[in-house]
Order: C-alpha cells, then structure tokens, then sequence
C-alpha cells in the first residue's frame, strides 16, 4: 500500500541472533537497551540482571542472548544462564548441548567448568538449563542455588540471566531476591494487557527491582505513550525502517 511504512522489530531477522546481517536499527535498539540499563544500577559491584516476560513467546530469551552480547561487545565479562528449568530455549537458540548445565550444577553432579560453554563467536559464557529436573521449585529454593549465583557474581562483571514467564510459573519470584534487576519483555500486539498487571503485581509482592520494559516488535512512527496504573511507560513507535 502507498505511504505504508515498513516496521523493523526488536528480533533480528537472521536466527534471531545478533550477526553481522542484523539490520542496523536492531543493533542499535540493543545498544540503547544496553545504556539505559547500565546507567539504571550502581556504578560498583558486579550484576545479575534476569530476563521475564508475563507470558510465553514474548521474546525473552531471544533478548536475554542478545543483551549478553551486546554487553560482550563492549568488553564486558558476560556470562548467561538458562534458569527456565522447565521449558528452556537458550540452548537451541545457540545450537550448544544442553547437558551438563545448571541442574547438574545444583543437584552436586557436575562442576561450573563441566557445565559451562564458551562461545568464542559471540564473546560470552553460557550454563545451559541442564537435564529438566522433576521439581525444579527444589533446585529453585535450595541454598545451592543462592550459593552458585553469588560465586558467579564474584567472576563475571554481568550475569544475564533467562528465567520462566511470572504468569506461568512462580519461579521469576523465587528468585527475585538474587537478582539485581528485572528486564519485562512484552510484545506489540501479543501481550495481553492483564497478564502484564499480574506480572508486575507478582514481582511487586516477591520485592523484584525492576529495571524497565523491552517493548519487543515495536515499529510504527507514532510516539504515543501508554502508562498503566503503576506508572510504567510503554513507547509505542522506537525504530522506523
């Protein structure tokens, strides 16, 4: 149609990684992503920043990856990990095995360097979710966990880290206390409007920081805004092609 304008999500279109093919536009929605959240935590100390959304196939783990990417360009120590101990992506998003991984960290079967891969092509370390374990609350709670992620914290300058949807699963909540900040992915025209006030009314009760919103698939010029009864913002209209 004439006068129609062409949209450019969030995702890259390629494999949806970050690569040298990825439009220009996309690149720069991460680097933007990548600067406001730097400047929204403390100058010292290493973070673990975790990566939810309110419902499924919103995009988080795609952002998740190429967060930690984006970081990794800029000579940053990252290291992601694959907290959806239920359904989890970020090892066939990034063609690597998925075992050995965290559960095998948690439950004492296998050590960091067994279960963790480094990929020279993007600049980070990765602990894929592991063998899906029966309960994943259990490993979720255990003092192991709090344990792993606090000497990962002590190694990496971030940890990035790919946890379940809050609307499915409480497992966002679990470990609210361990992260230093939560990114909410949420989707033009997929996310309902509903499942983002649970979202956010669940993190608020489990004390989450929250960073902000990765308003994934955006791509109209108009600017408006929609604020909801929280006071969060979302930009309808970033990246025009």
């Amino acid at each position: 149609m004439k006068g129609k304008k062409k949209t450019v999500s969030l995702e890259p279109a390629t494999n949806n990684i970050i690569n040298d093919d990825t439009p220009w536009t996309v690149k720069e929605a991460y680097k933007t992503m990548r600067t406001n959240v730097t400047l929204s935590l403390p100058d010292e100390g290493h973070r673990i920043i975790a990566f939810t959304s309110a419902e499924p196939h919103d995009g988080k783990t795609t952002n998740a990856i190429n967060f930690a990417i984006s970081l990794a360009q800029i000579d940053k120590k990252v290291l992601l990990v694959d907290c959806d101990l239920r359904k989890p992506m970020v090892a066939k998003m990034l063609d690597i095995e998925p075992t050995p991984g965290l559960s095998e960290m948690v439950s004492g079967q296998s050590r960091a360097r067994e279960s963790m891969r480094h990929l020279t092509e993007y600049g980070i370390d990765v602990i894929p979710s592991g063998e899906l374990a029966p309960d994943p609350t259990l490993l979720l709670q255990s003092n192991r966990m709090k344990m792993i992620f606090q000497e990962l914290k002590k190694v990496y300058e971030y940890v990035i880290v790919d946890l379940p949807p809050v609307t499915v699963v409480t497992d966002a909540s679990i470990l609210a206390d361990l992260m230093d900040g939560f990114l909410l992915v949420v989707r033009h025209d997929t996310t309902d409007y509903r499942s983002v006030s649970d979202m956010m009314e669940q993190l608020k009760m489990a004390n989450a920081k929250i960073i902000g919103f990765v308003y994934n698939g955006s791509g109209s010029s108009d600017d408006r805004y929609y604020k909801n009864n929280y006071g969060y913002k979302y930009k309808y209209g970033y990246y025009q092609q």
